[in-house]
């Protein structure tokens, strides 16, 4: 439901004890302004090494000419918080064991405040997550991310996949713009790459086993800034034009998650998106079955072949530059109307089966939380031994 979130506490809302552990230092300037920063680097580190996760917590003092504004800038992971990994999902019941969570590290490292206070901190940023579990015949996590990678499905952003280079073979792709970005990518790749907690440990040697499959993808919505952040939150949520700020337990909501997702999902992966993957995934001789029964012309299924089939690699925007080379004036119009209604009946081809983008939106519209084995019966469990 939830990952990242920035937690900016005024200075009224927190003290630092005489042997807190803020022993990083940093100073950046700008124009008419300093900010001091004091952050958590070798508790943080100690703790790492032991397999603990610890959220970036950094003290920054900005200097505005004689103005001094102290603040404390929390950034941490929900379900790291909770579980030490995020390989599992917060619902919006876990707000009091999250405060407990964070309360406890933050004590450790010399800083005091409340859960009172924490529950009143506002919102900086909020990275709105879903889990999905791929069934086997959609294949692994990686290879699907690497099927979706294909293709510029969103013109007005920029887009790129990347494979991490360790050997491990985990895949993401990440579409983006200055205010937001939507990621999906291999959990388990991440995990093999980037794990270090007991918890993820336990998931990567399953995995390592071959208890566990590499069939979870994770879908990610970056609210960069929080005037973005904010703005979504107002257009789903009536009256709150007045709200100057937003807190945890605001935003804490399956409702409002699956919401946000599915809007940026939708943006990007539309009805042309879902026809360009199902073309993908047929085998050539089925392509010729399908315009066959179209009961079309023959040189309307030639053309409409080396169209969509010209989609598939050189993806929407560059099919539609090439229909320009090749076409001039009402005909430009008239090719790319036709080749985007036959990719949009492309996705809905008939079949028991759907299709990737078809199932990834469906787990989104189900919204199931993952959860540890046991922990709520109503939320789909993942392994036994966490």
């Amino acid at each position: 439901m939830m990952d990242s979130v920035l937690l900016q506490l005024n200075n009224e809302q927190f003290e630092l004890k005489p042997d807190n552990k803020l022993d990083g230092r940093k100073t950046r300037q700008g124009k008419g302004f300093t900010i001091n920063s004091n952050f958590c680097e070798s508790y943080k580190k100690d703790l790492k090494k032991q397999g603990i996760y610890c959220p970036d917590i950094n003290k920054a003092t900005k200097i505005v000419g004689s103005e001094r504004k102290e603040v404390l800038e929390i950034q941490t992971s929900l379900p790291k918080q909770i579980y030490g990994t995020n390989a599992f999902e917060v619902s919006s019941f876990d707000a009091e064991k999250f405060y407990k969570k964070l309360l406890f590290r933050l004590d450790d490292l010399g800083v005091s405040t409340s859960e009172n206070e924490l529950r009143h901190t506002p919102l900086r940023r909020v990275d709105f997550s879903k889990i999905i579990i791929l069934p086997a015949y959609l294949g692994e996590a990686n290879r699907a991310i690497y099927a979706l990678s294909g293709f510029d499905y969103k013109p007005r952003s920029d887009a790129n996949f990347n494979k991490f280079n360790d050997g491990n073979g985990g895949t993401s792709i990440k579409f983006w713009n200055t205010t937001q970005g939507l990621v999906i990518y291999d959990v388990i790749g991440n995990l093999l790459s980037n794990g270090f907690t007991k918890s993820e440990n336990v998931i990567t040697d399953s995995f390592r086993a071959g208890k566990f499959k590499r069939n979870l993808v994770r879908i990610e919505l970056s609210l960069e800034r929080k005037d973005s952040f904010e703005s979504v939150i107002r257009h789903n949520f009536k009256n709150t034009e007045k709200k100057r700020d937003f807190y945890l337990e605001d935003v804490m909501s399956e409702e409002l998650a699956r919401g946000v997702l599915l809007k940026a999902f939708d943006t990007i992966f539309n009805d042309v998106a879902v026809g360009l993957l199902s073309l993908s995934e047929m085998e050539d001789n089925r392509l010729r079955a399908y315009l066959d029964n179209l009961k079309i012309s023959i040189k309307k299924q030639e053309k409409l072949y080396y169209w969509v089939r010209m989609a598939t690699n050189f993806g929407i925007s560059g099919t539609w530059e090439q229909i320009k080379l090749r076409y001039s004036g009402g005909s430009v119009a008239n090719c790319k109307k036709e080749v985007a209604l036959i990719l949009q009946e492309l996705g809905r081809i008939d079949g028991n089966i759907p299709n990737l983008i078809e199932f990834l939106r469906g787990e989104l519209v189900r919204f199931e939380i993952i959860k540890p084995r046991g922990e709520l019966s109503t939320c789909k469990p993942l392994l036994n031994d966490i």
